[in-house]
């Protein structure tokens, strides 16, 4: 990896990155401070199974389910998706399309180690979020009147994290195989909101039940973190696809006719 290139893009991005970290910390002490007031008067919502699936079980007379509701089933994958999409594709198709990879290229920097610190610092934009998620989830809970565990909390900042890695990856590998930047970040977005919808839509049929395994939203949340903590099993999988696709990424750059 070249420590200047992935010092570089981190600059690039660190503007942006702190912008959505410090909105998720704002969302999330928003989302506490409101639970007290709110929280008992809508209790738990009778609905489909796979629509209270995608609301994470539309369950808000708890903190746990309230957060895991309001945040954890989209607003905090969406965001953290978000950081790790715009910031693999810049780096990389935006870059080429800019037409300033050639003066990137021209130092001494080759190929392979230019995808591996656009990854790192992709990679590490998604951990400032994750930790930023981290703590505004404990300065939440404690306004909505406690009720989660510090280390749950980190928990499923964890699995937040690993999965913005997973759809990081796939924006990346996509960015880097075909240079273009609108098309890299429909692929990555495509991916994310599929699998959701997979996620919870998937087990109501059993013939296609199998299909919410291929969903890299599953692992981020079947286990409820929250409730249960970290699922190694889960990160593992996540952190193969997102090695899986960084390899392909790093593969397809190397060898393709890049245009600028």
């Amino acid at each position: 990896m070249s420590v200047p290139a992935f010092t570089f893009a981190v600059r690039l991005r660190l503007r942006s990155t702190l912008s959505a970290a410090a909105a998720l910390v704002a969302v999330l002490l928003i989302v506490g401070a409101l639970f007290p007031a709110v929280g008992d008067s809508i209790g738990k919502l009778n609905l489909p199974k796979g629509v209270a699936d995608l609301l994470g079980g539309a369950d808000y007379a708890t903190i746990t389910g309230w957060y895991r509701s309001e945040i954890a089933s989209f607003y905090g994958p969406l965001l953290i998706s978000a950081v790790a999409i715009a910031g693999a594709v810049s780096s990389t198709a935006g870059e080429e399309e800019d037409r300033i990879l050639a003066l990137v290229l021209a130092q001494p920097v080759t190929r392979t180690r230019l995808v591996a610190a656009k990854g790192a610092a992709v990679a590490a934009a998604v951990a400032a979020v994750a930790v930023a998620a981290w703590l505004g989830l404990i300065a939440g809970v404690a306004l909505g009147g406690g009720g989660i565990s510090v280390q749950h909390l980190a928990a499923y900042c964890v699995h937040l994290a690993f999965f913005g890695l997973a759809i990081g990856s796939v924006a990346l590998a996509a960015a880097a195989a075909t240079g273009r930047r609108a098309l890299a970040t429909e692929v990555a977005a495509a991916v994310a909101i599929a699998g959701w919808l997979i996620n919870g839509f998937a087990p109501l049929a059993d013939p296609v039940a199998w299909l919410r395994f291929l969903s890299p939203y599953y692992y981020y949340a079947h286990n409820d973190p929250l409730t249960q903590g970290i699922d190694l099993v889960d990160l593992l999988v996540l952190a193969a696809l997102a090695a899986a696709m960084t390899a392909v990424a790093i593969v397809r750059f190397a060898r393709r006719d890049l245009r600028g």
